[in-house]
């Protein structure tokens, strides 16, 4: 879960949406990603909801309705989060607006490839 954390971090540094003017495009509208860990026990609370309807782009453990969610075990979601899982593996499990997922995933990455 603290790579997550850690990832989640990174992501909602303020200078990577003001760099990359595709990643401001996703940005509004009241966007919004969950990330849930299924196989954690839910004391741990490993879910994470990411806001992106405004700069700079905000994160927070929690279990919220979302545009989107990204569903599975901890270690799916952190591959996923990084791209070294398609979105489409029977480990993860997507609900909602697919492609607002990819293309968070896809922008945020690339700074950290």
């Amino acid at each position: 879960m603290d790579a997550l954390d850690e990832w989640m971090l990174l992501c909602a540094l303020p200078r990577l949406s003001q760099a990359d003017p595709e990643l401001r495009r996703l940005l509004g509208d009241g966007n919004t990603v969950h990330l849930h860990a299924t196989d954690v026990p839910e004391e741990l609370a490993a879910e994470w909801l990411v806001d992106l309807s405004g700069e700079p782009i905000t994160w927070r453990r929690a279990h919220e309705k979302a545009t989107v969610a990204l569903r599975g075990s901890l270690t799916g979601l952190l591959l996923a989060a990084y791209l070294r899982k398609p979105l489409s593996d029977p480990d993860l499990e997507v609900l909602g607006d697919t492609e607002l997922l990819r293309g968070w995933l896809e922008r945020v990455t690339v700074w950290f490839r």
